[in-house]
C-alpha cells in the first residue's frame, strides 16, 4: 500500500505556496488592469447631467436614445482600452457597498429634483439635481474603482 504523501501527483507545501503566490500576482496584475481611464467616469457623469437637464428642458423624449448610446459606448470603449470586461460595480464587497450607497443617493437626488420641479414648480430643479448626480457619478466611480482594486489585491 502506497502512502498518499509520497504520491507525486499530490502537491507538497512548497508547490501549494508557489501556486498561492502565482494567484496573488495574477490578482495584482488584474487589479492594475481594471483601472478606468480618466474619461470614463467623467463621461458617465456628463451623460447623467445632460439627461437630467433634458428633463428640465422638457426634451427628455429625444435624450433617452443618445443617453443609452453614450453609456453603452463608454462601456465598450472602456473594455477596449483596459482589455478587461468585468462588473466593476458589484464584483467585490467594497465596490458593491459603495455602489449601493451611490444608487440610494442617486435615487434620492432624482426624486428630490423631480418633486421640486414637477410638484413644487421650482424651475430647473431637475437640472440642478442632474449636475449633482453627474458630480456624484464621477466621484463615486473613481472611489468604486479604487475599492475594487483594493479588494482584488486583498483576494476578496
Amino acid at each position: 500500500m502506497e502512502n498518499s504523501f509520497s504520491d507525486p501527483s499530490t502537491p507538497d507545501a512548497a508547490h501549494a505556496l508557489a501556486a498561492l503566490d502565482t494567484a496573488a500576482e495574477s490578482r495584482a496584475r488584474m487589479a492594475d488592469r481594471i483601472t478606468s481611464p480618466w474619461w470614463y467616469h467623467g463621461g458617465l457623469g456628463l451623460a447623467f447631467a445632460l439627461a437630467f437637464a433634458s428633463m428640465s428642458l422638457r426634451m427628455a423624449n429625444w435624450a433617452v436614445g443618445p443617453f443609452i448610446l453614450v453609456v453603452f459606448g463608454l462601456g465598450w470603449a472602456l473594455r477596449r482600452s483596459t482589455g478587461v470586461s468585468m462588473d466593476r460595480y458589484l464584483s467585490t464587497p467594497g465596490a458593491s457597498q459603495l455602489f449601493m450607497a451611490y444608487v440610494v443617493a442617486l435615487a434620492a437626488l432624482a426624486a428630490t429634483g423631480m418633486y421640486l420641479e414637477w410638484g413644487a414648480d421650482v424651475r430647473w430643479a431637475i437640472a440642478g439635481a442632474g449636475v449633482l448626480i453627474g458630480a456624484l457619478t464621477t466621484g463615486m466611480g473613481f472611489r468604486i474603482d479604487a475599492a475594487a482594486r483594493r479588494d482584488l489585491r486583498a483576494g476578496r
